[in-house]
């Protein structure tokens, strides 16, 4: 879930912001996959481009018509996400809690949109029996890849937030894209532990 607001009227004002879960993003337990990480996104007035701000800052100038918007980091997963019965899969998009891309890639489930107005979709069973067996014989060494490689794809462009933190188990600086070592390390440690041990 993302909370978005927009400043209708602003005179001198700021934003503070202060939580947790940037870089200790919850895990997953039995298998599950772990939470997104937390902090909040700025759209300026009459931009496009969107900035993140991370969790933890102060006093940063807001002026009228700029849009701001936090997810809601929530919980790890509970169990291995390719053992997910579709049809539930397919309820959560309908619902707007996973994305149809986020439930390709994270359940391993195709879904296709049929008409999304009218809350239409339908699963594609053969290329989601395509997508579990592929991303089965993949994911151990997803976890184990270079948190560097990691980081320039970031950079890139050619991975998410999600994808670092849920395929590769690195944490980056957002911003930056740069690699965070230590907590990089200890997340590992945990996703060793909690998710990747819990996989058939």
């Amino acid at each position: 879930m993302r909370k978005t607001s927009i400043l209708l009227n602003a005179d001198k004002a700021v934003l503070s912001y202060i939580c947790d879960r940037e870089r200790a993003v919850v895990w997953g337990i039995k298998g599950g996959l772990p939470s997104m990480p937390h902090g909040l996104h700025m759209v300026r007035a009459g931009k496009t481009h969107e900035d993140w701000l991370g969790s933890v800052f102060s006093d940063l100038p807001m002026k009228t018509g700029d849009v701001f918007s936090r997810p809601t980091a929530g919980g790890g997963g509970y169990g291995d996400p390719l053992e997910r019965d579709p049809a539930a899969v397919l309820e959560d998009v309908i619902d707007d809690y996973v994305s149809v891309e986020r439930a390709a890639k994270d359940y391993g489930v195709v879904i296709r949109p049929v008409d999304p107005e009218m809350l239409a979709y339908e699963i594609d069973e053969a290329e989601t029996a395509k997508a579990r067996a592929s991303i089965r014989a993949s994911r151990r060494e997803w976890a184990e890849a270079d948190p560097e490689q990691v980081a320039a794809d970031y950079k890139a462009g050619k991975i998410d937030r999600l994808d670092a933190v849920r395929r590769y188990a690195v944490i980056l600086d957002w911003e930056s894209g740069e690699v965070l070592p230590k907590s990089t390390e200890q997340f590992r440690e945990m996703f060793r532990i909690r998710t990747v041990a819990g996989w058939a």
